[in-house]
Order: structure tokens, then C-alpha cells, then sequence
């Protein structure tokens, strides 16, 4: 681990000296035109912030039903651009209330999220691109339950994403696709740590036939993840796999906004070793099935308002039930509503 840290530092420290950037998701939405600036004074960008409620409800291996309600406000987010350098960067600021039941227990965390993204791309000419994204996120939180109360808990999340695109214009197709080197660090105080560790590939090609453009979007992930309790002992040494595949359809309206629909089809497994405390040579099998929905409006000239559904069910099975255990499958149903605007300038 103390090899990955290094590595770690290594990257981060090549990313900010390539001079920074852009957050990976919706670059294309915002092109900037030249101003009377000119070379590294001509930046633009948007200002931003957004509203999430998730419901969840899970039907346990123990019997019990968890229910959680997970709020979180983006306060803002601020996006740059340099058309000259090629680069961007997003600073965003987040407000987090998860609260958890189940039966006669209960978990209510409050929490601050601050995300830093860069992104320093490169143009390779007929249609290529490639370039480099770097993404840090630290969550501060405190948790109040019936056994503890204000524990602190701190998680900083990881992930640096070389990329690489190709856009045909002649024929109207293309794809995005990166990889992914992921690391994070949970520190829960008296209940211990835990480290994640590992690698994902993306593949999305698309294709644009009038106003319709379809695509789908391939993903594989890899991960290790290592748990030590409050007492110091292990509890938790597991390999993580998750593997979907992910249809999308967008149709952009010509007097009016974009609508698209994505369908998520997945599946994960956690296999524990046998140091792995409680879990101790245990596998999980879990099967995804997720679609969203959502609507995109500009207003005016400089603002985009725009709206999501997401409905998701998640199905796990073990390879052997304990003994606390009363029923070999858990269930899980979640409704998540997103919306967002922001001003473009």
C-alpha cells in the first residue's frame, strides 16, 4: 500500500504541474467562444448548484427492512474553461443528510463535500483527442446512532482517468472511452478504517442520425478493499468486481430541450477471504437493473435547467447463510430525483 501511495502521489503531482482542467461528465455542453482576451486570460465556464433526494428500502438478509433518505444540495459549483491551454477545472461545494432505520436502529450522518476535478486535454487531429482527469473528493461527517453519538468520520476519494475520444464528423459517430486508477481512504474513528484500491475501463461509442443519438456504454471495475475495526484486527479483506452494460437514447427537440432515457443492466461480486472478519470466505452475487430519465431546457441565453428520475433495483445472494441470517436473498428498491441549473458565462 505504501507503493500505491507513492504511485498516487506521483500522478497527482503530474496532473496539477500539466496545468488543470475540466470535470469529466457534460464537457462538450459548454464550448467558449474568444473574447477580446486573448491566449491564458480567455477563460469560461458556468456557475452552478443542484438539489438530490434518494429514497432507498432494502429487505435485508436479517429480515429487517433498512430504509434510508439521503438529501444532499450542491450550495454551488464553479466551472472554468481555457480554450487556449485546453484545460478546466470544477470546484463544487456539498451539503449531505443520510438518515437510516431499521427497526430498533437507527443512523442519522450529517456531512460537507468538497470535489476538485482537472482536466488537462490534448487534440491529436482528425477527430482524436486524448488528455488527463484528475478527481478528488473529502467528506467530512459526523454520525449520531444509538451506540454512538457525533462519531467523526472523514472520507477522501481518489480517481485519475487517462482518456481517449474520436469524433467522425463526415459520418456522425464516435466513442468516449477511459481507464481509471482508483483509491480511497474512510476513516471512522473509534469503528476503524477501511482502504479501496483499484482500476475500472469505460467504453461508450455513440452514433447521431438526425436529432436522435444512441449510444451505450460498456464499464468494467476491479477493486480491493481492506477493512481494520476499532480493536485493531481485520475486518474486512475482499476483491470487488462489477461488470454493465448501458443503453442510452437522446432526442434533441428542435423548438425545445434535450430528452433522454438511459437503461443500466449489472452485476457485482464480493468475494471475503478467510481473514475477513464476520464474512470470513462468504461471496456476494448482486444483479443491477437501473433506468433514468431526464429533461435539459436552456433558458434564455446563459442558463440550463435540467431535471432526473432514476429508479434502481438491486437483488444479492450469498454463498452460505450465518446463522443471524433469516433469508439467503436481500432486496433493494431506490428512487432518486436530481435537478440542477446553472448560469454560463
Amino acid at each position: 500500500m505504501k507503493n500505491t501511495k507513492k504511485l498516487l502521489s506521483v500522478l497527482i503531482a503530474q496532473t496539477l504541474l500539466a496545468s488543470t482542467a475540466t470535470h469529466a461528465l457534460d464537457i462538450e455542453d459548454f464550448e467558449i467562444e474568444d473574447s477580446s482576451f486573448e491566449g491564458g486570460f480567455n477563460f469560461g465556464g458556468h456557475i452552478g448548484s443542484s438539489l438530490e433526494y434518494e429514497d432507498k428500502k432494502t429487505d435485508g438478509f436479517n429480515g429487517k427492512t433498512k430504509n434510508e433518505k439521503i438529501k444532499t444540495n450542491e450550495v454551488f459549483n464553479v466551472f472554468l474553461r481555457n480554450s487556449a491551454w485546453n484545460a478546466s477545472m470544477l470546484y463544487a461545494l456539498k451539503q449531505q443528510t443520510i438518515e437510516m432505520d431499521e427497526g430498533n436502529y437507527y443512523e442519522n450522518e450529517d456531512g460537507l463535500k468538497h470535489l476538485l476535478s482537472l482536466n488537462k486535454g490534448f487534440n491529436l487531429g482528425d477527430g482524436w483527442a486524448t488528455g488527463l482527469i484528475y478527481d478528488v473528493e473529502h467528506t467530512e461527517s459526523k454520525l449520531h446512532s444509538a451506540s454512538v453519538n457525533g462519531l467523526r468520520k472523514t472520507l477522501t476519494e481518489h480517481s485519475v482517468r487517462p482518456y481517449l475520444t474520436y469524433w467522425n464528423n463526415a459520418n456522425s459517430w464516435g466513442f468516449y472511452s477511459n481507464l481509471e486508477y482508483l483509491y480511497s481512504d474512510d476513516d471512522q474513528s473509534q469503528w476503524g478504517s477501511r482502504e479501496e484500491e483499484g482500476y475500472s475501463i469505460l467504453f461508450k461509442p455513440y452514433k447521431r442520425v438526425g436529432q436522435w443519438e444512441l449510444g451505450v456504454e460498456f464499464f468494467y471495475q476491479v477493486k480491493d478493499n481492506d477493512g481494520v475495526g476499532g480493536g485493531g484486527g481485520v475486518s474486512e479483506n475482499s476483491e470487488f468486481t462489477e461488470k454493465y452494460i448501458e443503453p442510452i437514447i437522446q432526442y434533441s427537440f428542435e423548438d425545445a430541450g434535450t430528452m433522454y432515457v438511459r437503461a443500466r443492466f449489472g452485476e457485482n461480486d464480493t468475494k471475503h477471504a478467510s481473514n475477513s472478519g464476520g464474512n470470513a470466505d462468504i461471496d456476494y452475487y448482486k444483479d443491477i437493473r437501473k433506468v433514468t430519465v431526464g429533461y435539459e431546457q436552456t433558458v434564455a441565453d446563459n442558463w440550463l435547467l435540467k431535471a432526473e428520475y432514476e429508479y434502481a433495483n438491486e437483488e444479492e445472494e450469498k454463498s452460505k447463510m450465518m446463522s443471524w441470517d433469516a433469508q439467503d436473498t436481500s432486496d433493494m428498491t431506490q428512487h432518486k430525483v436530481y435537478i440542477h441549473a446553472l448560469y454560463r458565462f
